[in-house]
């Protein structure tokens, strides 16, 4: 060693690096989580999806944790799959499902889930909450709902845009066992709705990148968003 402490002192300083180092990659790789949606696979397949990125943990975002279409993925069938493939599941209806009748989270216009609304409940944040505590403790999580396409689905439009600027990772498996990054479905977005978002101009200069992708969101959000049967609607 160069340094001039002592030898003992020298090997604890790099010791320590080292496990700054490691605590640094762990931290990296724990601060994501992957998004899937069931379709109309077999739960073999399914399973064969989940297997193919290390998922031990999967949390059902649907509203209701059934499927008349496809019963392999009703709540008791697809908890007792996932259990022999030893993958735990959870259900987080009331923390991060789409469907919404309280008048309070919706668009009083036209009835639909605004999801602003839904991100600034208690429940959706005790699900963030409780959602970096299994990604804190190490667990590989998918957030599962039934669209095939993220793009499609409120795991992407209301979800995902909360937790990637909370700082975690957001990573979507499509069907071909391929993996699509949030950032990248965002360029979707943008190109989507390129006519209907602001454009900076002379009178409005700082309309910046952000600011489009949020107002893409909304639109998206509009598109997608289940509407409510209530009937005090404006």
């Amino acid at each position: 060693c160069f340094c001039k402490l002592s030898d003992c002192s020298c090997v604890y300083l790099v010791l320590s690096l080292v496990l700054v180092q490691k605590s640094n990659v762990i931290k990296m790789v724990e601060n994501t989580v992957y998004t899937i949606g069931h379709s109309n696979h077999s739960i073999e397949y399914f399973i064969e999806l989940l297997q193919a990125f290390s998922i031990d943990c999967v949390i059902d975002v649907r509203s209701v944790a059934g499927s008349s279409y496809n019963p392999q993925y009703n709540r008791e069938a697809l908890q007792r799959a996932l259990k022999s493939y030893n993958i735990a599941y959870l259900f987080f209806g009331k923390e991060f499902g789409a469907r919404h009748s309280s008048e309070e989270l919706l668009d009083l216009e036209d009835g639909k889930v605004d999801y602003e609304k839904v991100r600034q409940t208690s429940h959706f944040k005790n699900g963030v909450e409780r959602l970096k505590d299994g990604i804190t403790k190490g667990h590989k999580i998918a957030l599962m709902c039934s669209e095939a396409d993220p793009f499609d689905c409120h795991r992407f439009s209301m979800i995902s845009i909360f937790l990637e600027k909370s700082g975690i990772n957001v990573r979507h498996i499509l069907k071909d066992k391929t993996i699509v990054k949030n950032k990248e479905l965002e360029k979707k977005l943008l190109k989507k709705y390129a006519k209907k978002i602001p454009q900076p101009s002379l009178f409005e200069p700082d309309i910046s990148l952000e600011n489009q992708i949020d107002y893409a969101y909304k639109l998206r959000n509009k598109d997608i968003a289940h509407v409510s049967s209530g009937k005090n609607l404006i």
